[in-house]
């Protein structure tokens, strides 16, 4: 306390004093011991109050003892039921728990892990994905600045995540490797491309590549079945110098519908991992394909990007012709017109009686006036001066789902210079940006006439754009997918249902089912009050589910996992029921966790050496133990720790100025003084 605290004490003192005193012995009292009793228990009190008012701070010094932190993490996947381990990993968390020795130098910390952390209440065992990489950096952030030690309890073998050998930690990890070391014969399916479509009556390409661990020659049949039939059969044969072969073959597809096929190598005598030696695929078989017409008096890059681009969906065949070589286009679902002159008028006469959907591509070559004159939807007033056009996403265009590509960075569109007018209601996909000056001028729109459905994009130069989608992605696909979405849209027919829905046929067991929806008014407006729900059936079990769809950025999504594997039948529908669409996804088998046969002691003993721990074994564990225990690395830590604590708060003091004005007044009762 300080002096000013010692002051306030003291005039307490005299206060209680001067008052207890002016009351006892300013009058006449004829007991003079009661009086000395009476003026003890009021001056205590008043003291105490007065006290309580100025309320000093204590000063108390206590002593911890802190104890370092024992991380025990548990591997919780799949893989150590697949080992048959489980009894061997709850017999070693049982004795790290039942050890007195530990628990007196260590805070006991558990932990499980699959693909991330969790406190560790209960272990099923039943996750189905591994990320080490992933648990290690989080339990690394909790015990930050800490001497905690980590027990890992596990396999070694990653599914997923980055590799976690070249980690830095400040924590020593110590894993306990659970499973078999030992190498053996192994022969498996490491890699199976196929196509997901297929037309009726051709036949389809299917490669896969087949790995062999081990050092005799050995003699594997390859056998691929639809159902009961066998629809491929091969011999492999490999040895310790020939360990892989790559397998390419041809399936034809026959019936309409999805597929399930499977692969599967007939097992090796010594080998204990049979599961990947099977592979499942699926591949829908369609019988429509939507044929694509480009109409162009010129040549030019874009013509053979529109080509690969549409082509690289497998429904749709795209041919090139000349105006003058066109005769009929009743075969084409959509005529893609590029750079329309004059040489058009006959195609442009056709297509407008005929009310066949088209898309106009304008650039450098085009005839203004010309096209101006054959058709009523839209015109341009140029003048013969090109402008560089640079891309804008409108993430307001709500006809269909579309995704920005990040049409910012993306190279200008060249047109000629011109104010574009629209005679009919629109939607703009992108909008026009000269100069680093956004517009509302459309560069790529969409619109309707009755059952016609025309896009116009006013620029040439979008050759560029796919390749700048292959440097930034890595692939072509996402390009491509967005040009497919228009032309889909393009190459249908009128619009019969206003709720449209997007999924995937094929999903592993493994894998969230994502299903996105939209729903539009009848005027084709994107409608976002909705309440979408879905209906899902599995069609073997019959087994019935009911899911709500959430509104995100335009785009109802529902998410679905830990479904089983096998056959479904979906059903969305709004809450009104008058929009319903039907569909159905298959969910394959496949466990990442079952492809592993040994514990990965490589990598594990790499992780131990980065972080100055080391590996250890289930029937080593005790030797484990008592080296933690001895190891001076591991110490608790004193630690003083000063407490100020307000007088105030000392309740029991209230108590005793309860009791001496209680005991006083009984007094002063007793002899007749109240």
């Amino acid at each position: 306390m300080s002096n000013e605290f010692y002051l306030f004490i003291v005039l307490a003192v005299f206060i209680s004093f001067g008052i207890t005193y002016f009351l006892y012995f300013y009058k006449n009292i004829k007991n003079n011991s009661t009086k000395i009793i009476l003026f003890t228990f009021r001056f205590l009190a008043f003291f105490l109050i007065l006290l309580l008012l100025i309320n000093p701070k204590i000063k108390k010094e206590k002593v911890e003892i802190i104890k370092p932190s024992l991380v025990v993490m548990i591997d919780n996947t799949k893989s150590i039921v697949e080992l048959n381990k489980v009894n061997q990993v709850k017999n070693i968390v049982e004795k790290i728990k039942n050890n007195d020795l530990i628990s007196n130098k260590f805070n006991l910390d558990f932990y499980s892990f699959s693909d991330e952390i969790s406190i560790s209440d209960s272990i099923k065992f039943n996750k189905k994905a591994t990320n080490i990489s992933r648990s290690l950096q989080s339990v690394s952030k909790i015990y930050k600045n800490t001497i905690s030690p980590i027990l890992m309890l596990s396999d070694g073998n990653q599914t997923v995540g980055n590799n976690y050998t070249n980690l830095k930690l400040d924590n020593n990890v110590y894993p306990i490797i659970i499973g078999d070391t030992l190498a053996y014969q192994d022969i498996y399916i490491s890699q199976l491309n196929v196509n997901k479509y297929a037309y009726l009556k051709n036949k389809f390409p299917v490669e896969l590549f087949v790995n062999y661990n081990g050092g005799k020659k050995i003699t594997s049949k390859l056998t691929i079945t639809d159902g009961n039939t066998i629809v491929f059969s091969k011999n492999i044969q490999l040895n310790a110098n020939k360990n892989s072969k790559a397998v390419s073959f041809f399936i034809p597809a026959n019936t309409v519908g999805i597929h399930n096929y499977k692969a599967k190598l007939t097992t090796l005598e010594s080998e204990k991992n049979v599961i990947n030696n099977k592979k499942s695929f699926s591949v829908e078989i369609i019988n429509e394909q939507s044929e694509i017409l480009i109409v162009s008096n010129i040549l030019h890059p874009d013509i053979a990007m529109l080509k690969r681009a549409i082509e690289s969906n497998k429904q749709r065949k795209v041919s090139i012709l000349k105006p003058n070589q066109v005769k009929k286009t009743n075969k084409y679902q959509l005529v893609i017109a590029y750079q329309p002159d004059n040489t058009f008028n006959e195609l442009f006469q056709e297509l407008n009686k005929k009310n066949k959907n088209i898309f106009i591509i304008t650039g450098a070559k085009t005839d203004w006036n010309f096209l101006n004159k054959n058709q009523s939807y839209f015109s341009k007033k140029s003048i013969q001066k090109t402008e560089n056009y640079l891309a804008k996403f409108n993430t307001a265009y709500t006809v269909f789902l579309l995704n920005d590509l990040g049409f910012d960075n993306y190279s200008p569109l060249v047109d000629y210079f011109g104010k574009v007018t629209f005679d009919v209601p629109y939607q703009s996909i992108l909008f026009q940006e000269i100069n680093n000056v956004s517009s509302n001028t459309p560069l790529l729109a969409t619109f309707e006439d009755n059952s016609r459905r025309v896009a116009v994009l006013f620029g040439e130069g979008v050759w560029r754009w796919r390749m700048t989608s292959k440097i930034e992605d890595n692939s072509f696909e996402p390009f491509d997918e967005f040009i497919n979405k228009l032309i889909q849209y393009l190459a249908s027919t009128k619009k019969e249902n206003f709720l449209e829905v997007a999924n995937k046929s094929i999903f592993y067991e493994n894998e969230t089912v994502k299903i996105n929806a939209q729903l539009y008014d009848a005027n084709y407006v994107f409608n976002e009050k909705a309440q979408l729900w879905l209906n899902l059936t599995n069609k073997k079990s019959k087994k019935q589910l009911k899911y709500p769809f959430a509104l995100k950025n335009n785009i109802y999504e529902v998410n679905i996992s830990d479904l089983e594997q096998g056959a479904y039948s979906f059903k969305v529908f709004d809450v009104d029921k008058k929009n319903n669409y039907f569909g159905g996804f298959t969910i394959l088998d496949y466990n990442i966790e079952q492809q592993f046969v040994n514990a990965n002691k490589k990598d594990l003993n790499k992780l131990a050496f980065n972080t100055d721990g080391f590996v250890s074994y289930p029937d080593k564990i005790n030797q484990l133990i008592d080296s933690l225990i001895i190891n001076e690395k591991y110490k608790a830590i004193q630690k003083t720790k000063v407490i100020n604590t307000s007088l105030i708060n000392w309740k029991w003091i209230l108590g005793i100025i309860t009791l001496l004005l209680s005991i006083e007044w009984f007094i002063r009762k007793y002899k007749g003084y109240v």
